[in-house]
């Protein structure tokens, strides 16, 4: 194995293979899994976006024998993707390398039954100032891709009877309204992320919607991460898979 990689543990079946200087799978990356409805059946087909080391689309082998397909543009995690779909023995599951912006060029439209993604969070104005990697930069800031973007490609993505999901900073969930109105999809289900149920904001939230024109929300449960001692919740146990 190359000196800069690490073999990480995700869900209970499976482990994905990490750049130790590259941006690794946080929190949200497992709770968009967690959260998504995605379908079961071999039958359907699912498409995760901006989809990084593959770590999201595996996880979902856990609970779904549905076909995966990835998009990612970053060609360095495209073929770790594929070294960890070889490292799991994982079939039925692909990873493309290519821009979202462009995705007429790869897809038919209304191809997929689920579309999931964890896009960068940060609008380029709110770039840090200090120096990172150029991979972290792409990973959390919306350098090649932003929140239209991606919601333009999940529209011509998605099967008419179809849905996606979606987990963002809270913040920006006016945006993320706004823009599925105007691309024809709407926010069926919402989930508010607390650090610990005396946190006073939440600052992760997880949609879920489909083409439709009728706002409907569903707001769930908050989801806390921690119990107020710093020990993870048995529901945050679920997510990363601790069985005690």
């Amino acid at each position: 194995m190359e000196d800069n990689l690490r073999v990480d543990t995700v869900s209970k079946n499976y482990k994905i293979l990490q750049k130790v200087d590259h941006y690794s799978m946080s929190t949200d990356s497992f709770l968009l899994p967690y959260f998504a409805n995605v379908p079961k059946s071999f039958k359907k087909n699912i498409i995760e976006l901006c989809s990084g080391n593959g770590g999201i689309s595996i996880i979902l082998r856990e609970k779904s024998d549905a076909k995966i397909e990835m998009l990612e543009i970053q060609e360095d995690l495209v073929e770790l993707s594929k070294k960890s779909i070889e490292l799991n023995e994982i079939t039925n599951v692909i990873v493309r390398s290519g821009d979202i912006k462009n995705v007429k060029d790869y897809y038919k439209p209304s191809t997929f039954d689920y579309v999931i993604c964890n896009p960068p969070y940060f609008p380029v104005e709110n770039m840090p100032n200090q120096r990172e990697k150029f991979n972290h930069n792409i990973s959390r800031h919306e350098l090649l891709c932003n929140l239209s973007d991606v919601i333009q490609a999940i529209r011509y993505l998605v099967k008419q009877n179809g849905k996606f999901a979606l987990v963002h900073r809270t913040y920006r969930i006016s945006d993320i309204i706004s823009e599925c109105e105007k691309n024809g999809l709407a926010i069926k289900r919402i989930r508010f992320v607390y650090s610990k149920s005396s946190s006073e904001n939440s600052k992760i939230v997880l949609v879920e919607g489909s083409i439709s024109k009728v706002s409907d929300i569903k707001v769930e449960q908050p989801f806390y991460i921690y119990n107020e001692d710093g020990s993870y919740t048995d529901e945050m146990k679920k997510v990363y898979g601790i069985y005690e």
